[in-house]
């Protein structure tokens, strides 16, 4: 029954991100049909992010009282709402709104799926089982050839509304198969009873951790990147890398493949190393920022090298690269916090997606700054991000020790019991 329910979050995962990523696929479709500039669809790439990190949190936390399945059905019918309402969308601000409330009810996703994995996989077992959910970004860059022919073919708005029947028909099976947790005695979880014992100077005491901090800012430099990705990369290679729209389509596909590949590979080696050494800085910090860190220096060589096909292979390494900091990151939070893994994750994820906000607009402007000299001002976009991908994560693999702070908390539980 496990791999069903990863079966389910890989699928709602498909749609979760194939719900961000239609925008930037029909970016120029809706930016001619309501007349908007470059500033204005940074505008509309943010406004997703306003409230997805308050939410996500938010959201975490309540999954920790309410439980995994509902959260789950209560986003994908929020979802469903707001990727049909496109038909009714003939303006900016209502456009805005749209994103704005998608974006809510998205931003506790990560958090819930990890969270419900935690319930059904042991702990050296999660990052393979997350990458496999983290594989959802394929199935949705493998979608991507059909859903620019829809958005070219009739409009931006039938794609939106695809994706939200799509959610719909989850809804409906995730309702009759979908399981809280496993029926067998296995319990790879906290009971839920237990976690009232968690008092929020303890959790606190973790969030403002050198652990928890530098592992936020690592994963922020991947939220920059992804959120790039999916509100600026379609334009950049239509406008910049001159592809076809239908070419774009494919070069998405076969990114998304890559990509995802590329991260269930990171997971199992990051597994493999945690069973071997025990070592949450070996194999889950090691791993992840040198990964990122390669990706920095791809996205560098974007900016200089000429060749088309040069410049999509070291796109390609790069976003895999940075895709493996989504399966690795929630494992480290979860280390540091055990007891309330929704919680400690929803705040990761809701702190990191703070790039989303600032990413989107910050692009915007360096764009439009640049005037008719469109190519120049998405490579400094590019440039930007590789700063923010390389410094942070330099920082992450110095001051990231996860393993002392948990022995930490094992020698202050011991303390306790023993007076």
């Amino acid at each position: 029954m496990r791999w069903v329910i990863v079966v389910f979050l890989f699928l709602l995962y498909i749609i979760n991100y194939a719900d961000k990523a239609i925008v930037g696929y029909s970016a120029e479709s809706i930016m001619k049909d309501l007349a908007l500039n470059y500033t204005e669809w940074g505008l509309v790439g943010s406004s997703f992010y306003w409230l997805f990190s308050i939410a996500g949190i938010a959201g975490a936390a309540l999954t920790d009282k309410i439980g995994t399945k509902k959260m789950l059905t209560i986003m994908a019918i929020v979802w469903t709402i707001c990727q049909l309402g496109a038909f009714a969308i003939y303006s900016l601000p209502l456009l805005i709104f749209s994103r704005v409330l998608l974006g809510a009810f998205e931003g506790p996703y990560l958090a819930t799926a990890v969270s419900h994995i935690s319930k059904w996989f042991p702990p050296e077992r999660r990052a393979f089982a997350m990458s496999l959910v983290n594989c959802g970004s394929m199935g949705a860059k493998l979608m991507a050839p059909m859903l620019i022919a829809v958005i070219h073919t009739y409009s931006w708005r039938i794609g939106f509304g695809l994706l939200g029947s799509l959610s719909l028909i989850w809804v409906v099976l995730w309702l009759i198969f979908g399981r809280e947790r496993p029926k067998n005695n296995v319990n790879y979880d906290e009971p839920r009873e237990n976690l009232q014992k968690v008092k929020w100077t303890e959790i606190s005491k973790i969030i403002l951790s050198a652990n928890f901090i530098f592992t936020t800012l690592a994963f922020f430099s991947a939220f920059w990147v992804l959120s790039w990705s999916f509100v600026w990369m379609p334009v950049y290679l239509t406008k910049i890398i001159h592809l076809s729209p239908m070419q774009m389509g494919y070069i998405l596909s076969g990114l998304g493949i890559v990509t995802s590949l590329g991260s269930i590979a990171a997971a199992v080696l990051s597994d493999k190393v945690l069973k071997k050494t025990n070592s949450h800085r070996k194999s889950r910090v090691f791993v992840s920022g040198s990964a990122l860190i390669l990706a920095a220096i791809c996205l560098f060589l974007m900016t200089v090298i000429q060749s088309t096909v040069a410049a999509i292979i070291l796109l390609c390494f790069a976003l895999t690269l940075v895709n493996t900091m989504f399966a690795i990151a929630p494992q480290i939070a979860v280390q540091l916090l055990p007891e309330r893994k929704g919680l400690i994750t929803g705040v990761l994820v809701g702190l990191a997606n703070l790039a989303g906000i600032v990413g989107p607009l910050i692009t915007g402007f360096v764009v439009q700054f640049a005037g008719k000299n469109e190519s120049i001002g998405f490579n400094y976009s590019v440039m930007l991000a590789a700063v923010i991908v390389l410094i942070t994560n330099m920082l992450f693999l110095i001051f990231t020790k996860p393993d002392g702070q948990k022995q930490n908390k094992d020698q202050t539980l011991i303390n306790q019991v023993a007076n």
